[in-house]
């Protein structure tokens, strides 16, 4: 059976908190007319369930971690359909699919995406919740970003390692981890890394805990 997902809640980005998030609704403009969103899967991807699916759950969730150039840099499910086989089909799935990176001020970047799809069940109740969070894991992070207006005849990618700690507060200084090649573009990648603010997904089955952050940045 082949169905198309449908998203039920979708990206969570700049439309979660901080002062220059940015609210939901058409992409805006900034510095020098390059829009501001957040990430985003491109299309809804189709899956093919298998017909013995036991799903025990009306919807799936998982968080995808999205690098600055769209490539997936992990996934990790937050509520199982029940079915270990669907389980594995949307993972799969998700993993191989096409998403836009997080972009502002002419720099896109690596962020946390969280996506719910509602399973083909009309009767299947509602999970218990588990009573705790699992702590085997961390949600994934979405920054707060405001680059600053720079030559465009730069271009190069930035890695930068930000430590957070549960609250996701910065602990130390941001390190540089891999270098665009140019001086100019690793200084204002490590000043974007420092005045950023950073959240963890909320709504994560996973324990926000002490985590470093590799902060991937790309200058167009």
């Amino acid at each position: 059976m082949t169905v198309a997902m449908r998203v039920c809640a979708v990206f969570l980005g700049l439309c979660l908190m901080s002062v220059a998030a940015l609210p939901c609704g058409p992409a805006h403009a900034a510095n020098g007319g390059c829009p501001t969103t957040p990430a985003k899967i491109a299309a809804d991807p189709k899956i093919t369930l298998p017909a013995d699916a036991k799903i025990s759950s009306k919807t799936i969730e998982f968080e995808i971690d999205v690098g600055s150039d769209g490539h997936v840099r992990g996934v990790q499910m937050d509520r199982s359909s029940g079915d270990g086989a669907v389980d594995l089909s949307v993972h799969q799935t998700l993993e191989a699919a096409a998403y836009d990176p997080a972009q502002t001020g002419c720099v896109t970047y690596s962020a946390g995406l969280r996506l719910a799809y509602r399973l083909p069940t009309d009767s299947a109740p509602e999970p218990t919740p588990p009573a705790k969070l699992n702590t085997d894991c961390t949600p994934y992070v979405t920054a707060f970003l405001s680059p600053g207006v720079r030559d465009r005849k730069r271009t190069g990618t930035a890695i930068v390692a930000v430590e957070l700690d549960a609250a996701g507060t910065q602990t130390a200084a941001p390190a540089l981890r891999k270098s665009t090649g140019s001086p100019v573009l690793d200084a204002e990648a490590l000043r974007i890394a420092r005045t950023g603010q950073y959240e963890f997904l909320p709504g994560s089955s996973c324990t926000p805990q002490a985590f470093t952050d590799l902060l991937e940045l790309t200058f167009e």
